[in-house]
């Protein structure tokens, strides 16, 4: 169990207590109870404290102590994990891992999605990220039969529809560019850095787009999108788009309003909901859907060729 796994699972404890926290004696027990991380073995105060101040400076995650009530320990800036993607990412994993790993007994009954891409690579992009290299990477675009090799910044990484992405920038093109970590073939670190730009924000970078398509010749655009029957609730638990507003609702139908540029995979997705969801707005991206269901039934009404 390494260090950081157990600043995670402190927490996740007292984040799921709430403004209420708990004393030193409830979480030691808790601790204690999850074998699985403390071997049985109680949480000592001198402990406790060290890994307090720890997961301040590491996490951004400050645990307070209040007075009233019998000094009872809790989070004092929980919008840090309301608001951090990345931190709330790292608490519902380990809370998911620490939960699967306590039933091993019922490995047969839960399926869980795989992630392939995060198998090769992943942790040498973030190490590169740390230091600032720059990478040497051979990758091999689905669209083209050769690989090639080139130098790229590595300035983020993106999680989509189960697989990992770098955003770089190309050194030869000096343009901003997507890569999928499953079609690299090798990286290599080198000891060249590069200055990542001080002004650059990673979620406005995205802000205006679905997923890892950047495509900022196509405008943004507000786009209502109509959910019919029950799928409105979908879309309310799992928004679209963090743009995403609800306009109106009845037991037939909701109408939600985003604001985004309609790439080639949000359409995609649109696709993907059939006829549990209709395009109302703009009239250039219904158009674009009455194309696509067009083009799927000419597909679907030629002689099928074996």
């Amino acid at each position: 169990m390494t260090t950081l796994e157990k600043y995670i699972w402190v927490v996740n404890a007292l984040y799921r207590a709430g403004s209420h926290g708990l004393s030193l004696k409830e979480l030691s027990d808790k601790w204690e109870r999850d074998e699985s991380i403390s071997y049985g073995e109680p949480l000592p105060r001198q402990t406790f404290n060290r890994w307090k101040d720890n997961i301040l400076m590491s996490l951004g995650v400050n645990i307070d102590c209040r007075l009233k009530g019998g000094y009872r320990y809790y989070i004092s800036n929980p919008e840090i994990l309301a608001n951090g993607e990345l931190l709330r990412w790292l608490l519902d994993t380990y809370s998911t891992a620490n939960t699967l790993s306590q039933n091993t007994s019922l490995k047969d009954r839960i399926l869980v999605e795989e992630i392939p891409s995060s198998r090769h690579f992943l942790t040498d992009i973030v190490d590169a990220m740390k230091g600032n290299n720059i990478i040497m990477a051979t990758y091999r675009n689905f669209h083209y039969k050769n690989s090639y090799t080139f130098p790229i910044a590595p300035y983020c990484l993106k999680m989509f529809q189960k697989r990992w992405y770098v955003l770089a920038l190309s050194i030869n093109e000096d343009k901003l560019r997507i890569y999928g970590l499953d079609r690299f073939e090798n990286i290599e670190i080198t000891k060249e850095h590069f200055k990542f730009p001080s002004d650059f924000n990673v979620k406005d970078y995205f802000s205006s787009f679905f997923g890892v398509v950047i495509d900022e010749d196509i405008p943004l655009q507000r786009i209502v999108v109509r959910a019919f029957g029950a799928h409105q609730h979908y879309m309310r638990s799992l928004p679209l788009h963090l743009s995403q507003k609800e306009l109106c609702s009845c037991a037939e139908y909701a109408d939600f309003e985003l604001t985004l540029r309609p790439t080639y995979d949000f359409i995609m997705e649109l696709q993907s909901y059939g006829t549990m969801i209709e395009v109302m707005e703009p009239q250039s991206l219904r158009q674009t859907m009455k194309c696509c269901i067009s083009d799927l039934c000419r597909l679907y009404k030629a002689p099928m060729i074996k």
